[in-house]
């Protein structure tokens, strides 16, 4: 996460540096009900949002970063744990 710069617009408990106010504060995602206002919030959709947000919601704040299948897999797994 720290690699992609998640944290500069993130605020994301136990990632150094990851105090970002842009987008929404990522505390306790695991727990959340939708992914962006737009998704069901489940595996497959948290790793498409990360790797092609623009592809779930065109114009969206939330850039393509270039994020790997491997890497959103990850993200997402972590994301997961915060609960």
């Amino acid at each position: 996460m720290a690699r992609y710069g998640c944290g500069s617009c993130h605020t994301i408990p136990g990632i150094d540096r990851a105090d970002g106010l842009v987008g929404p504060p990522l505390t306790r995602f695991g727990s959340r009900s939708y992914i962006a206002g737009e998704l069901v919030n489940n595996a497959d959709n948290l790793q498409h949002w990360i790797a092609d947000p623009q592809a779930v919601e065109p114009g969206t704040a939330m850039p393509d970063l270039g994020v790997s299948a491997i890497d959103a897999r990850d993200i997402a797994a972590y994301l997961y744990t915060l609960d």
